[in-house]
Formats: C-alpha cells, sequence, structure tokens
C-alpha cells in the first residue's frame, strides 16, 4: 500500500499533496483489462480504454452491462474483480484509505443525481470543495465560488437551498462544484437525465475548460445521452458484453 503523503511547508495543503501523487505525462484515465461483468473469468469480458488529456469520452452501456460502476473504480470507491484502472498513472485502489482522500482531491465528480447536500445553499455547495479540501484564504474561496455561480448562471438561485430550485438549477450547481478545485479529470455520471438539450450543453461546455483554458479530461457514464452534446464529444464508446466498442461521435 502508498503511504498517505503528508503535507509540509508554510500553507502547504492536501491538494498540494494530491498533485504530487500522480505520474507525470501520464494520461488523465486508463482501463486496463477491468471486468464489469458477473462473468469476470470470461477472457473476452475485459474493458479497456484510454483517455487522453483533454478529451471528453462518453461510455454507453444499458443498465446491466456495468456502465454504472466505471465512475466508482476511478474514485477507489469499488475495486474491479480483475484488471487496473489508473488515474493519472496512479492506481487508486493501490492506496491506502487515507491517500484515495487525498488523491480524490485533482478528481472532479458528479454523481446520479445532484448529490448536493440539502442543508445547504448553492453558492455553499459549491464552495465545499474550497473551504475543506485547498489551502485558500477566505477570500479567495469566496472570488472562485462568485466566479463560478456567474459562469453557471446562477445567482439569482445561489442562496436557496436544492429543494427550492429546479432540476437543472441543481445539475448545474452540482458540476460547479464538481469543477471548484480545477481537476484535470473529470467524472460525471449519468449528468443529463432529466434535463433538456440545451441544459446538457450548456452544463456540459462549462466544465470542458480548465482555469488557464486548457482542455479538461471529461469521462461521461450515461445508459443514453441527449444529441445536443454530441459535437462536444470526442469518442464514444459502447459498453458490450464487458468490453469497449467505438461508436464514433
Amino acid at each position: 500500500m502508498t503511504a498517505t503523503p503528508r503535507p509540509s511547508g508554510p500553507r502547504a495543503s492536501y491538494l498540494d499533496a494530491a498533485f504530487a501523487m500522480g505520474v507525470e505525462g501520464a494520461p488523465p484515465l486508463v482501463f486496463r483489462g477491468v471486468d464489469v461483468r458477473e462473468n469476470p473469468d470470461h477472457p473476452d469480458h475485459r474493458f479497456d480504454l484510454r483517455v487522453d488529456a483533454g478529451q471528453v469520452v462518453l461510455c454507453l452501456g444499458d443498465e446491466d452491462s456495468g456502465v454504472g460502476d466505471l465512475g466508482k473504480f476511478v474514485l477507489g470507491l469499488d475495486r474491479p474483480p480483475r484488471g487496473q484502472v489508473l488515474v493519472c498513472g496512479s492506481a487508486i485502489a493501490d492506496l491506502d484509505y487515507d491517500a484515495q482522500l487525498v488523491f480524490r482531491r485533482r478528481l472532479g465528480y458528479t454523481q446520479i443525481g445532484d448529490g448536493l447536500l440539502q442543508n445547504q445553499t448553492l453558492r455553499s455547495n459549491v464552495g465545499l470543495p474550497l473551504e475543506y479540501a485547498s489551502d485558500h484564504r477566505l477570500e479567495e474561496v469566496a472570488g472562485r465560488v462568485e466566479r463560478l455561480v456567474a459562469d453557471f448562471e446562477l445567482a439569482d438561485v445561489a442562496d436557496r437551498r436544492p429543494a427550492q430550485v429546479n432540476e437543472e438549477d441543481r445539475r448545474r450547481a452540482s458540476v460547479a462544484r464538481a469543477i471548484a478545485l480545477d481537476p484535470e479529470l473529470l467524472i460525471m455520471e449519468a449528468p443529463f437525465d432529466g434535463l433538456t438539450g440545451r441544459a446538457a450543453r450548456f452544463i456540459l461546455e462549462r466544465a470542458l475548460h480548465r482555469e488557464d483554458g486548457t482542455p479538461r479530461a471529461v469521462f461521461i457514464t450515461a445508459q443514453d445521452v441527449t444529441p445536443a452534446v454530441a459535437p462536444l464529444i470526442t469518442r464514444t464508446i459502447l459498453l458490450v458484453d464487458g468490453t469497449a466498442v467505438e461508436g464514433g461521435k
């Protein structure tokens, strides 16, 4: 197991430690011989996929395909029966629990639904990663949150709680929170369910670039997706019988 790196020096943070844990130059995400089906011993049922920097990769599969497990494998929340998932060159499942918590700070994640804290406003939800997983000063946190609120056009509802706003606003806040730490890799699970094509495209467009303007790697898992986002997708992969089948754009 890999030991948890500890911050050191003035204002050092777990965010710094997270970015020190990967392998320089490694692709953001690699699935290597991963089993996702109930028949893990079948030699043909292995999932292989590489997501390079700046790519937006959509992986589609039906309810029984195992597509819903891929995001959990990336985050180290679950370990595939066989195979390996490399995130920025690091095998996250091999890290100890504390190291996984640290390492996840360099990833963005939106789970099915919105995952927002119901007792917090949308603004507070967006700011949570900045308050608890970075070394930003309070004024820096506030500034970053306000930029995200503006970028996702949440100003009119930012001080309401999730139950007081519609599905689209909750989803906007969820994605804004997921990119608050400016991750190089964003994992999105069924992010467009229940949204119009216009709303889906709006959300994805705002997730595609990092603060410095460079493209962000995005890995999307879903059972289906609106055609409205197709122009933004680099690759579409179909998960069939546990294997990745190139589906085209």
